[in-house]
């Protein structure tokens, strides 16, 4: 399902949430608890959020780093079908939360929306997060043990006067990525898991610049896998080389190309925009994939009936995009730790065998 993603609402946007709390289909799961707040209705599990109320709920959410709500949109049919949410208590603990709207249960978007919610929560710098509820709840214990929740303590709840059985699970950050990776059975699995990669770098003092390249050329240096993966973050250069890690986990044959206008060795401009771009092909059953993530605008699996096909489509756009400017494409096959921006870009021009600069 790569048309999921998490849209933070607006406050004209509270219809929605307005909309799944009024539904005794989809709230049914609340239902019959013995507690006593505003508009909760106990035998339908409802609550009551007028409009009067959207912007108190939207202020308390807004700038609080303790709070993270936010809708599960489907691009593709451009259609909120839940929301998800986590709130930090006192105890510095985190606990998260999900709602699919009823006519959509059933369909994937519980797990893709929980995926979504713990990698915002782990990027946030939280480094567990829990959630609990009945043993009843089959179909939600089942899931959120799938992505490698464990069973903390048992509880016993009061539901329609009656003790019902269940529990607190909890997850921590090693554990998500660890499982996250041993799921990955496909290249669409894979590009799902680059959502959980930001594009930006780190610099030579480890400070995070996220969607920025300002102080690319100074402060720059490429990461290891390891690295890439402890940080979630990575220019082109990171993503590809993570995305070739992840093919080459289940064998599946690629290459890592670099396009760019052409700079020597000698290029010394250290404030001049940068125009590189690294992208991965690969190879499937007689056809070639183009597998893109660092740029937002083209994400998505590509397939071509042959390398030159894709190469020469994928260039014209970069040439394009560069106002015409001819742009040398090379296939490179390493991406070593702690290089700078001038540094990758001459090991780029030591595979070309300085061809360009003699030209």
């Amino acid at each position: 399902m790569k048309n999921i993603r998490l849209y933070i609402p607006k406050l004209k946007d509270y219809w929605y949430e307005q909309k799944l709390q009024s539904d005794p289909k989809t709230m049914s799961y609340n239902a019959g608890w013995d507690v006593n707040y505003y508009g909760y209705h106990y035998d339908t599990g409802c609550i009551d959020f007028p409009e009067s109320k959207w912007e108190d709920k939207y202020n308390e959410r807004k700038d609080n780093n303790n709070i993270f709500f936010a809708y599960i949109l489907d691009t593709k049919i451009d259609k909120y079908v839940g929301y998800v949410n986590y709130r930090i208590n006192d105890k510095n603990e985190c606990h998260i939360g999900i709602v699919i709207e009823d006519k959509y249960r059933g369909k994937g978007y519980a797990r893709k929306g929980l995926k979504l919610l713990c990698s915002k929560a782990f990027r946030d710098g939280i480094d567990k997060v829990y959630d609990e509820f009945e043993y009843s709840r089959k179909a939600a214990l089942k899931l959120f043990k799938s992505l490698g929740f464990k069973e903390e303590k048992k509880k016993t709840y009061k539901r329609y006067k009656k003790d019902e059985k269940g529990v607190v699970l909890s997850l921590t950050k090693e554990d998500f990525y660890k499982k996250e990776l041993e799921n990955l059975k496909t290249p669409e699995d894979r590009l799902l898991f680059m959502d959980n990669i930001e594009y930006g770098y780190l610099d030579n003092d480890n400070n995070k610049h996220l969607g920025t390249l300002k102080g690319f050329r100074t402060t720059y240096r490429t990461l290891s896998i390891e690295e890439i993966l402890d940080n979630k973050i990575g220019t082109c250069i990171e993503q590809v080389y993570l995305m070739k890690y992840l093919l080459d986990k289940i064998g599946i044959p690629n290459k890592m190309f670099c396009t760019r206008i052409y700079e020597p060795n000698t290029f010394n401009d250290m404030d001049a925009d940068e125009h590189m771009h690294c992208f991965v092909l690969y190879y499937l059953d007689g056809k070639v994939y183009h597998i893109e993530h660092p740029n937002k605008y083209k994400v998505g699996i590509y397939e071509y009936d042959s390398e030159e096909e894709a190469i020469k489509n994928i260039n014209e756009y970069y040439v394009e995009l560069s106002g015409g400017i001819p742009r040398p494409l090379t296939e490179f096959y390493k991406v070593e730790s702690g290089l700078s921006f001038k540094e990758f870009n001459n090991y780029i021009n030591s595979i070309d065998g300085g061809k360009y600069e003699r030209n």
